[in-house]
């Protein structure tokens, strides 16, 4: 382990600070631009309500979608990390400055897909990218330490967000979001993150002597797994791709929460800030944790306990009927943990597909697998935002898809086991056995 290894895992660090503009920081704005755009003086809905205004997220999703299984890999692996985390970040600053002035629901939909193709290109992808290729052993601490940046980022927003949106408004503050996004990122591109290993002289930490040192992210010829054709034909790829999509369905309840506790909590915005930060908090705890869970005990069970806690997180949500003038004392105690909990299953559905996919796929087309593997998490998100939004709608609560999330988590956690005891099986072109690390 050097001092480089250390400062790339720091970049991708910031640059998941920088993520959480769009991973958390524009959702703590939702409830004040619906009430402000898409709810009427009597608050009723207009311009499409709440559902049309959550189709600006499927529209991001679906171009990060498009961007990440037709163009990413093949971009990051010919220009390199760097290069792609400049480009995408400057796209995604600039759609999230169209997000601030958008006048109608239509531009929210264009900058949506501005911030999509960015976020594709750049966030999304590459720190998974770069933990892989600078670590082969701590693999799962360091994949952890790096995404619990977003949670530091939704931290200091969910903190900040709520009062300056009351203070000056939505817009303003979005405004500052983009500033943040663009300077943070390009900070950790320019002076930490490098490509490979191999372009500073060094090998992957706790890699095997010979197995680095050629330019590229992967070698063919030496590194075990799927080439990116063969997963594709294998059953186990696909139904491991389908708990993806689950995974991304139940999380996307993020892009309602804000509204959801907004609701529960009235105008008693320090009770929202403080749920707001108590999930975000622990998100920053809970990732570097789930890494070291995984490289104790392994990936699927380190998702069945996150994700059991989760469930338990929607059990309780619905049992929150309202208590806007309650709040106080013990009877924010289980308000809070219930935010804990919800907060691991959140931090495993960015820790865990990585992780899940190397141990199915291996290593050998990863960069280029991961970018699919991960489209289908975000296809995911595009249809379960407005799917939580029109539960509401049609409903008038969000208790039926509280109640329905533990039985698909569930199923992501058997899918999960499914595909990775079978896939590593065929694997084609195997390196030697002593060339695969433990945590393979």
């Amino acid at each position: 382990m050097t001092t480089r290894h250390w400062l790339v895992a720091a970049g991708g660090f910031l640059v998941m600070i920088a993520a959480s503009v769009v991973l958390s920081g524009l959702s703590l704005l939702h409830p004040f631009i619906v009430r402000d755009m898409f709810t009427d003086d009597h608050g009723q809905p207009m311009n499409g309500g709440q559902p049309a205004f959550l189709t600006y997220f499927t529209v991001l999703t679906i171009m990060i979608v498009v961007t990440m299984m037709f163009v990413a890999g093949r971009l990051i692996a010919k220009f390199g990390p760097r290069f792609m985390l400049g480009v995408g970040s400057s796209i995604m600053g600039l759609g999230v400055l169209l997000f601030a002035f958008a006048p109608n629901p239509v531009m929210f939909y264009v900058a949506g897909g501005v911030i999509g193709v960015g976020y594709g290109l750049s966030q999304a992808p590459i720190p998974p990218v770069i933990t892989t290729s600078w670590f082969e052993a701590k693999r799962g601490l360091v994949l952890g330490i790096v995404l619990s940046g977003s949670g530091v980022g939704g931290l200091l927003w969910s903190v900040v967000t709520p009062r300056m949106a009351q203070s000056m408004g939505w817009r303003p503050t979005i405004v500052g979001m983009a500033v943040v996004l663009v300077v943070v990122s390009l900070v950790a591109t320019v002076f930490l993150i490098r490509n490979t290993p191999a372009d500073t002289g060094l090998r992957r930490y706790g890699a095997v002597p010979g197995e680095d040192g050629a330019p590229r992210l992967e070698d063919p010829e030496t590194l075990p797994g799927f080439t990116s054709r063969d997963a594709m034909r294998n059953p186990w790829f696909w139904l491991l791709s389908l708990s993806f999509v689950m995974i991304g369905m139940i999380v996307s309840v993020t892009q309602v929460l804000p509204i959801l506790l907004n609701v529960y909590t009235g105008v008693n915005i320090s009770v929202f800030s403080l749920l707001l930060a108590t999930w975000t908090f622990t998100l920053i705890f809970w990732k570097p944790l789930l890494g070291i869970i995984n490289d104790r005990i392994g990936v699927i069970w380190m998702m069945t306990i996150t994700l059991g806690l989760m469930a338990l997180g929607f059990l309780y949500l619905p049992q929150m009927s309202s208590p806007a003038a309650g709040f106080g004392g013990a009877a924010l105690v289980l308000p809070m943990l219930a935010m804990v909990f919800m907060s691991a299953g959140v931090s495993n559905a960015t820790v865990a597909p990585p992780l899940v996919l190397r141990h199915t796929v291996g290593a050998r087309d990863y960069s280029k697998l991961l970018s699919l593997g991960l489209s289908f998490y975000y296809i995911g998100s595009a249809l379960g935002a407005p799917l939580w939004g029109a539960i509401q709608t049609l409903t008038g609560t969000y208790n039926s898809g509280l109640y329905a999330a533990p039985v698909v988590l569930a199923l992501i956690v058997i899918f999960s086991l499914l595909a990775g005891r079978n896939a590593p099986k065929s694997w084609t072109n195997k390196a030697p056995a002593k060339d695969v690390s433990p945590a393979d």
